[in-house]
């Protein structure tokens, strides 16, 4: 059997602790049950992270680069107007929450509950990133007039990001029950009424 790469050995212990996370909770995210699930000792595990806090850095940066890259995808990809860029970005995080099963709620309540400083910033600079391409996109639809013209960017921003998060807290919350992606079409109408200008031409389809 070839032997893995320390990279794939890294990836590997990084998804298995994300998989303990949702479904076993903070208290049996351990060294030991990382090592159980992949069947390699503890010492093993300490070769490629130094505790457990950096194995919660590194699935907190595979969450950032895979969220990021799914959105830049469908940022690429369409070539609508803003106001459907959105629509199509809320859908495509929605559904990365579903596949993921909320993986940054869970990550963020054990950031809360270690009371580590440094982990609730990685998460706060991986969500200012993602918030930071919403707002892009917002300038664009304020440019070419889709937009109310009380409307704050950022507030607008936080308020897309935070709809998300809400259904994705909930999912969560319902053992997983209730997929955030039913509620799609009641999110974006939420937020599309919030921020369309009066009178707008624009259809949500």
């Amino acid at each position: 059997m070839k032997r893995k790469t320390s990279s794939q050995r890294r990836v590997e212990i990084i998804n298995s602790a994300a998989e303990l996370l949702i479904s076993k909770g903070l208290h049996n995210l351990t060294i030991k049950n990382i090592a159980q699930k992949n069947e390699i000792s503890e010492s093993a595990i300490y070769r490629h992270f130094k505790d457990k806090q950096a194995i919660l850095i590194g699935l907190i940066d595979q969450f950032e680069y895979n969220l990021l890259l799914a959105i830049d995808q469908t940022i690429k990809y369409n070539n609508k107007n803003p106001i459907e860029k959105l629509r199509e970005i809320m859908k495509t995080h929605i559904v990365f929450a579903q596949e993921k099963k909320s993986l940054l709620f869970a990550i963020t309540s054990t950031a809360i509950h270690l009371r580590d400083d440094f982990l609730r910033k990685k998460i706060l600079s991986t969500t200012d990133k993602y918030k930071a391409k919403i707002k892009k996109i917002l300038m664009q639809a304020k440019k070419q007039d889709f937009l109310r013209n009380d409307i704050n960017l950022d507030t607008a921003g936080f308020a897309f990001f935070g709809l998300i998060r809400s259904a994705s807290a909930y999912f969560a919350l319902t053992n997983y029950t209730n997929p955030p992606i039913h509620k799609f079409n009641t999110l974006w109408n939420i937020y599309l009424h919030g921020i369309e200008k009066e009178k707008s031409l624009i259809k949500s389809d």
